[in-house]
């Protein structure tokens, strides 16, 4: 998918938290981006700005002991600044690290510099993509499995999930750890709401949370199915999977309304029920030898950070 970039005013409080960046640990910012929900077109008017900068030290910290800063993360205002050393960004972006290739990607672009374009031109859809598949579909696991799906916990462990419930007891069936493999079956089991021997585990099924996971979800599928980087703008996502025909019109008609309420500001208002249909489901594993291909070359990435030394 293609998606539009270009460079943007920044927020006021990025130059202050750029400049104690630079002063603590004597260091030049080569670039800043940002990598939220502004990135992502699901911000709102007070929504903070998530921005990822890469930097520099003087050649000298990275051959002494204990001087070489890998990462820094500050907060300043309305900015949470995470700042990767430009070594530490080509280290992880090499794996095919997935925060990496949303910084890549990022159409918000608050400073720039040739050498990070010119490698994102060259590597950013040379990733492998069964590590992309697995970070999405993870995240979005998780999220499902702890804020959407209601669960009775015994001894801190998952035992049923919360399927219904009656005035004084839970109507569950037994938790099969599959998450958004499927929707919850099986025979019904009912649990008192008096059996001291069960909690209630964390359910939070908000908007905000429900956003995020479909995000991974689709991320995940898409990128199984095309072996694509997922446009980052959510909404062009949408858009462009309509028209490509590769999403059915009722998980577009409930991930719309999801955006359409995180961007009203909405985002804690709970959804219970909206995915747990089994739309979102994604297998555990995916044949390596059809996804664990391609991969970034390790001689390009180093040639960016030569350029980046090499530049006044």
């Amino acid at each position: 998918m293609t998606e539009a970039t270009g460079n943007r005013d920044p927020p006021p409080a990025l130059a202050d938290a750029i400049a104690a960046l630079e002063a603590d640990h004597d260091c030049t910012v080569v670039a800043a981006r940002d990598v939220g929900s502004r990135a992502w077109g699901l911000d709102h008017p007070g929504s903070d700005y998530d921005v990822t900068v890469l930097f520099r030290q003087p050649p000298v910290r990275y051959a002494t002991i204990a001087e070489y800063v890998p990462t820094v993360h500050d907060e300043r205002g309305d900015v949470e600044l995470t700042a990767w050393n430009v070594r530490r960004f080509a280290e992880l972006l090499v794996d095919s690290n997935p925060a990496t290739l949303e910084f890549l990607h990022s159409p918000l672009r608050y400073r720039s510099c040739e050498p990070l374009a010119a490698l994102g031109a060259d590597v950013g859809h040379e990733f492998e993509p069964i590590r992309l598949y697995h970070h999405y579909r993870s995240f979005a696991d998780r999220q499902f499995r702890k804020y959407c799906q209601r669960r009775l916990l015994r001894d801190g462990e998952p035992a049923f999930v919360v399927v219904d419930e009656a005035d004084d007891e839970w109507v569950c069936v037994p938790d099969d750890g599959e998450g958004l493999a499927a929707p919850a079956t099986g025979g019904r089991t009912r649990v008192p709401k008096a059996d001291e021997s069960y909690e209630l585990g964390e359910w939070d099924p908000t908007v905000d949370r429900t956003t995020y996971l479909v995000r991974a979800a689709l991320y995940a599928r898409y990128v199984r199915d095309t072996h694509e980087f997922p446009t980052l703008h959510f909404p062009s996502f949408l858009d462009e999977c309509e028209a490509a025909g590769w999403l059915g019109d009722d998980v577009l008609d409930r991930a719309r309304l999801l955006v359409e309420r995180k961007r009203a500001g909405r985002g804690s208002e709970p959804v219970p029920g909206l995915f747990t249909d089994g739309s979102l489901s994604l297998p555990a594993e995916i044949p390596p030898e059809r996804h664990a291909v391609r991969g970034i070359d390790t001689a390009r990435v180093n040639e960016f950070v030569e350029a980046v030394f090499a530049a006044d």
